[in-house]
């Protein structure tokens, strides 16, 4: 479920999901890493099944150049920051970014349980390093191969729920591949905008002075009016 919120500076009424995704399309384009880059969108028009599958490498690489449908996962992964409920569930099964979740994933017997465990420590990894952590801009690569490593386990754990591919294992995979990509992207989203997921704001004096008389004003008014 969205959750909507009201922009304080213009008063329009938004949806984490719609605010996240434009966020993070402005950055993709104004950091020279637009989406579906190298797609070939005619590659196997009016081929037969046997040419795809004499040829199902070349196809498949062509479909991973695809990633709309990585745009709508991290703009989902984003939107979920908002969700206390997703990030107490989450936060059961993240370690930390110096541990190694596949330390845990060998002690689990059940596939899915392996698959959910690489991919929430995938997506802890991805915006840790692209928005959240103090040294983003100073870590370089760092950790890039572990988020490529747990986004690819993520996707192989899931395919063997499945039994082969599916819409999610794609996705994971083209996070696995485009790992770097993707965190240079939120770190340009992160250093564009001011303030961003930061709450960080700086007030004067007088504002502050301003501010509470506001808040005094409005809780004597809920006194004096008193229960409904």
């Amino acid at each position: 479920m969205p959750v909507h919120f009201t922009h304080l500076d213009t008063g329009k009424i938004d949806t984490t999901e719609s605010f996240f995704s434009d966020q993070f399309l402005k950055s993709r384009i104004n950091s020279g890493k637009e989406s579906n880059e190298g797609f070939d969108l005619i590659f196997d028009e009016g081929r037969d099944e046997a040419w795809r599958d004499r040829n199902w490498k070349e196809v498949k690489a062509n479909e991973m150049k695809y990633d709309e449908d990585v745009n709508h996962y991290i703009t989902l992964t984003l939107a979920d920051l908002a969700n206390p409920k997703s990030l107490a569930f989450a936060n059961r099964y993240t370690v930390g970014i110096d541990a190694d979740a596949g330390q845990i994933a060998d002690s689990l017997e059940e596939k899915f349980k392996k698959y959910f465990l690489y991919k929430i420590n995938a997506d802890f990894l991805l915006l840790n390093l692209g928005l959240f952590n103090p040294d983003t801009n100073l870590l370089g690569e760092a950790y890039f191969d572990k988020g490529e490593n747990y986004y690819f386990c993520a996707a192989s754990s899931l395919k063997a729920v499945k039994g082969g591919r599916s819409g999610m294992s794609d996705v994971l995979e083209k996070l696995s591949g485009g790992f770097g990509k993707y965190v240079e992207i939120l770190r340009y989203m992160k250093n564009s905008a001011d303030n961003f997921l930061s709450f960080n704001l700086k007030f004067s004096k007088r504002e502050m002075e301003d501010l509470a008389e506001a808040l005094s004003q409005e809780m004597r008014k809920r006194k004096d009016s008193g229960p409904a």
